[in-house]
């Protein structure tokens, strides 16, 4: 009888549980913000730039979420310090920085959510070559997949691939200019804070 009794209120907590992520992404809908962390690599999806960057980049983001049924949809923005660094033309590409505003909408699956994002993107650069340096501030755009998951109603986990396009500035050198495509291929993890 108390094997019956015990099973019986771990079953009822685990089906209350589970009935409440049913429902616990996004957590009612409403802001969200959190810190995030992630490898930088190159040359993965579709190329990312003249220059195979590599390296690490942490930052910050924030946004609003809306919620109709299981359509998920809202605007994020996040920006990124980035120690990624690649060797070619002659000289060594370093990325400095990333930061993009986006729209993100996707589909929940109880409480998780997989979801695409795209928008604007800014950022810096620096050429050097023969004891040279050239900075660059870059604009273009930032395109993604990814998947969260709500672990309570305020508290989620996630990944993501990001693709940064950033365009092809003139860095001006001793010796000739030198024209270098700018992009990266970003895998990122986190975690946020809904409020």
């Amino acid at each position: 009888m108390w094997k019956t009794a015990t099973c019986a209120a771990l079953g009822l907590a685990l089906w209350g549980w589970a009935a409440d992520a049913q429902d616990r992404y996004a957590p009612s809908g409403g802001a969200f913000a959190g810190p995030t962390v992630g490898g930088q690599i190159g040359g993965v999806v579709g190329g990312a730039g003249d220059v195979s960057t590599t390296g690490v980049s942490g930052g910050v983001y924030a946004g609003y979420n809306l919620q109709n049924g299981p359509i998920v949809g809202g605007v994020e923005a996040d920006t990124q310090v980035s120690s990624a660094s690649g060797s070619g033309k002659g000289g060594t590409l370093s990325q400095n920085w990333l930061t993009s505003l986006r729209a993100r909408g996707g589909y929940a699956f109880g409480n998780v959510l997989a979801y695409g994002t795209v928008g604007p993107a800014w950022g810096t650069s620096n050429f050097s070559r023969n004891g040279y340096n050239t900075d660059k501030s870059l604009q273009g755009y930032a395109v993604g997949v990814g998947g969260e998951v709500a672990i309570n109603r305020q508290i989620s986990a996630r990944a993501e691939l990001r693709h940064y396009e950033m365009g092809s500035p003139t860095y001006y050198m001793p010796g000739g200019a030198q024209k270098i495509s700018n992009g990266a291929n970003e895998l990122l993890v986190g975690a946020g804070v809904h409020f």
